[in-house]
């Protein structure tokens, strides 16, 4: 059983991306609770974005979305495979799942909330230093 209830969505999850399987299962799974950000740096790693955490003294900033989660196990058991995460083999994962602090834009409050964060090198992709991967990218 996930102890956690929230989860935050920057890229192809979010709910403005569009009618996908994927956002699906996050609707059905999880409750929107509102525009969020969170610190990291953005890339653009295909159609999709991944996100990495920030080094000593940067301050880039993750826009996306937070969800309270209704059925954590049933949702992970499906975005786990989506983002190519293994939890028995998390160095050979496209994207590794753990924790960080959200905060919500409409009220401020800073949730502790399960994000996937790109597990492979960034060297050759390129920097989305907005972090607004709707708004920077995907027109």
């Amino acid at each position: 059983m996930i102890d956690n209830q929230y989860l935050f969505v920057y890229g192809t999850l979010l709910s403005d991306y569009g009618d996908n399987e994927s956002h699906q299962w996050v609707d059905k799974y999880a409750e929107f609770m509102g525009k969020a950000i969170m610190e990291g740096k953005m890339y653009m790693v295909d159609y999709y974005p991944g996100i990495i955490p920030c080094q000593k003294g940067e301050k880039y900033f993750v826009k996306g979305e937070l969800y309270r989660l209704k059925e954590p196990d049933s949702l992970f058991g499906f975005l786990d495979k989506y983002e190519e995460y293994n939890p028995m083999d998390p160095a050979h994962s496209e994207y590794v799942r753990k924790q960080s602090q959200v905060q919500l834009k409409n009220d401020g409050k800073t949730y502790n909330a399960w994000v996937y964060y790109f597990n492979q090198s960034v060297d050759d992709l390129e920097f989305m230093p907005k972090g607004d991967f709707l708004n920077e990218y995907h027109k």
